[in-house]
């Protein structure tokens, strides 16, 4: 998969433990499913990490075996090889899966051992736009919808002025004027279903005989 992605080589625990400590702070635990050709007693290969990777942001993938002070590591994602246990890289355009493969070797007892997982390619929120009408009449009742790029999906929220983030309401929204202002504006908020990643938009809404403006809950 040429030019999916750009990757940084790392190496050794210093990286590794910068890795634990980010997912920690973060409040993220790994979520990383593991296969291994070397079965007990041999080399048991952990990996670290979020078991996603989103279009644009940095991400990073450790591996480890515990207790193995002499381990040395090559981890690969599709084509790209790096030495060490830390593999950072951006994912330029999605793709739904990516294969990472850790190799970890005891120099000292020469025993070896390969495991991969897969991450999950994520996109967006990104492109996100309010599509409905710019000039409002009173007492009617007006629809609005929110469009956003998102995989695999985006959940959607809306707010009304200096009013409070409303869900529940899907990417479309209907909004009724009362009394009031002459001007309002509408936001949605995109927030990706598995990375919780958000961007909003907003519309200004002109108001005739100014009216006040309220969204209507169905």
């Amino acid at each position: 998969m040429d030019n999916t992605y750009k990757s940084k080589q790392n190496g050794g625990y210093s990286n590794l433990s910068s890795l634990f400590l980010l997912l920690f702070l973060a409040g993220l635990q790994p979520a990383l499913s593991t296969h291994t050709d070397q079965p007990e007693p041999g080399l048991q290969i952990e990996f670290l990490g979020l078991g996603y990777a989103t279009v644009g942001v940095p991400s990073s993938i450790g591996c480890q075996v515990s207790n193995c002070p002499a381990c040395t590591y090559s981890m690969s994602m599709d084509e790209q090889k790096v030495q060490g246990n830390v593999l950072s890289f951006t994912l330029n355009s999605w793709v739904k899966t990516l294969t990472v493969s850790c190799t970890a070797t005891d120099v000292e007892t020469k025993l070896s051992a390969i495991a991969t997982t897969s991450l999950q390619g994520l996109a967006g929120p990104a492109n996100v736009s309010i599509t409905g009408p710019g000039v409002m009449n009173p007492t009617v009742s007006h629809t609005y919808s929110c469009h956003a790029n998102c995989r695999p999906s985006c959940f959607y929220a809306w707010k009304l002025n200096q009013g409070p983030w409303i869900r529940g309401q899907g990417n479309v929204i209907s909004v009724t004027a009362q009394e009031m202002h002459s001007l309002s504006t509408l936001n949605c908020k995109a927030t990706n279903t598995i990375s919780r990643l958000f961007v909003s938009a907003t519309k200004t809404i002109n108001v005739t005989c100014k009216s006040r403006v309220s969204l209507l809950v169905e």
